[in-house]
């Protein structure tokens, strides 16, 4: 398989994260790209017409796009272990997965927006972003999730490292002390496990 990517991406993190966690890394080819709405990307854009990464492509030459879907392909592909059989647990699973990605939705728009000319900005609605993102991190502080991993777990952690890389001079912990302590023993975590690091953001363009 070959995982169309960028390490500045939380949504394409969060899917090599998926992988390590399944241990089937070794069966995925990383191929860096980037998906840059004013750049063309032809390559990226043959294999999935929304030209966005994360895009797996399957040795049967099937393209998968959207990190919810590779994730849960790559979950059936390992014989499970990131998401519950079909009942409560697993929608507990998908509504913290939802928690993640709208924190990450928000905060890469938020990115799109510093990038635009200083005139363009509309920093009213960035505000209100992350005033959205800080009701999300609220709820996450008062139901701290479980340290097992699940896609849930996953997603929101990739979340959290996002918000630390790009928006440092919004800082989210101080006034949510549980979540800050999960935060950093998934990190702990992470680290001694070898899984991808929050220091592997590399820094240089991309979202």
């Amino acid at each position: 398989m070959k995982l169309y990517w960028s390490p500045n991406s939380p949504y394409a993190r969060k899917v090599v994260v998926v992988a390590k966690e399944l241990r089937i890394d070794d069966r995925v080819k990383l191929i860096e790209t980037s998906a840059v709405p004013t750049k063309e990307n032809s390559e990226l854009s043959a294999l999935n017409p929304l030209t966005r990464i994360p895009t797996l492509q399957l040795n049967t030459g099937e393209t998968l796009f959207d990190s919810s879907l590779i994730c849960e392909y790559l979950d059936e592909f390992a014989d499970g272990g990131l998401l519950p059989a079909l009942g409560p647990a697993r929608r507990q699973v998908f509504k913290l997965e939802l928690f993640g990605l709208d924190i990450m939705d928000r905060a890469v728009v938020c990115r799109q927006e510093t990038l635009r000319p200083e005139g363009y900005r509309w920093s009213g609605w960035v505000d209100a972003q992350f005033d959205r993102i800080g009701k999300i991190l609220d709820v996450l502080d008062a139901n701290v999730p479980a340290l097992d991993p699940d896609l849930g777990t996953i997603t929101v952690g990739c979340a959290l490292e996002y918000l630390d890389f790009r928006f440092g001079d919004r800082p989210w912990r101080s006034p949510r002390p549980h979540l800050t302590a999960w935060q950093q023993q998934l990190v702990v975590r992470e680290q001694g496990t070898k899984r991808l690091s929050r220091s592997q953001f590399s820094g240089c363009g991309g979202i």
